[in-house]
């Protein structure tokens, strides 16, 4: 917890952990997280002012290294857009209300409003990011000596196309999200230990998401739209979050090792298609309560 107390320390420290975490991520995309992190660390820890000079220091500091080293304060603004400022919003939420829940429910709010405005405004960029995407892939297929359909291909680039709005709302919201929980972690282990896990293993994201999730699923097996394909994958991507809470909830009450967490995450690497099984129980969740069925282990 060495980084979370110098972040708290001031704004000068919490704006050098920002950018530099921020310049960093451009090398290892998770020290996003630790930017965001940062920055939800100290609005939900300290005063409004202090928030807001770090933000303004740490933008300062990321445009002037984002113009030496790439030429262009476009990085900043970046950062500022689609990181620092729904980190900041989600933050704000959190410490008013003090609901991890709602906090959720607002940042796939954010992120369904992405995919809608991707849709309305760039109706191109899936076309843009498919052929992009093909010069990339078509060479590297031959290089590997590797052979493929040529149908296959073209198949899985058009579905890439339509896919392109939900997945970029995906990648903003699962930063944030990243972010948000790395920040509750710290200021839990500082101020309330185990906090952030008990929170984390309660959570329950309620029924008009599930059900919301629900009508887009079946949306997408019904009709061919490129809105409701991406909002679905954005609402099963936090639906997968709501799996995930479950199966700690279910570890944690029933008192099991940390083994066990560690063996449900090497099987979600090993078999992808457990992801399925763990959205399917995000969604009966909202009306199984599958938690309070799991009977506590007897001392």
């Amino acid at each position: 917890m060495v980084l979370a107390r110098y972040i708290l320390r001031g704004p000068s420290q919490a704006a050098l952990v920002i950018s530099t975490s921020a310049i960093l991520a451009m090398i290892v995309m998770p020290f996003s997280w630790i930017s965001a992190a940062a920055l939800i660390l100290v609005i939900l820890h300290q005063d409004k002012d202090v928030a807001v000079r770090a933000t303004a220091i740490a933008s300062v500091a990321v445009v002037v290294l984002s113009w030496m080293i790439f030429g262009t304060p476009l990085l900043a603004i970046g950062y500022l857009l689609f990181l620092w400022l729904p980190s900041a919003v989600i933050a704000y939420v959190l410490r008013q209300s003090v609901s991890l829940v709602l906090s959720l429910q607002l940042l796939t709010l954010l992120g369904l409003i992405v995919v809608t405005g991707l849709f309305l405004f760039f109706p191109t960029l899936g076309e843009t990011w498919r052929e992009a995407f093909e010069q990339i892939i078509k060479p590297a297929i031959e290089q590997a000596g590797a052979t493929i359909d040529p149908v296959q291909l073209e198949n899985l680039l058009a579905l890439f196309a339509r896919s392109v709005n939900g997945l970029l709302a995906i990648v903003l919201v699962f930063n944030v999200l990243m972010g948000l929980f790395i920040a509750r972690w710290w200021q839990a282990a500082l101020f309330n230990p185990g906090g952030f896990a008990r929170e984390f293993n309660e959570l329950k994201l309620g029924k008009v998401f599930a059900s919301v999730t629900a009508l887009l699923l079946i949306a997408n097996a019904v009709i061919s739209n490129d809105w409701v394909l991406g909002s679905m994958l954005l609402m099963v991507s936090i639906t997968l979050i709501q799996g995930t809470a479950i199966m700690h909830g279910i570890i944690a009450k029933r008192q099991l090792s940390r083994g066990w967490t560690f063996g449900f995450y090497v099987l979600l690497l090993l078999i992808p298609q457990a992801a399925i099984v763990l959205a399917v129980m995000g969604l009966l969740d909202a009306w199984v309560d599958i938690r309070k069925q799991i009977k506590p282990k007897l001392s």
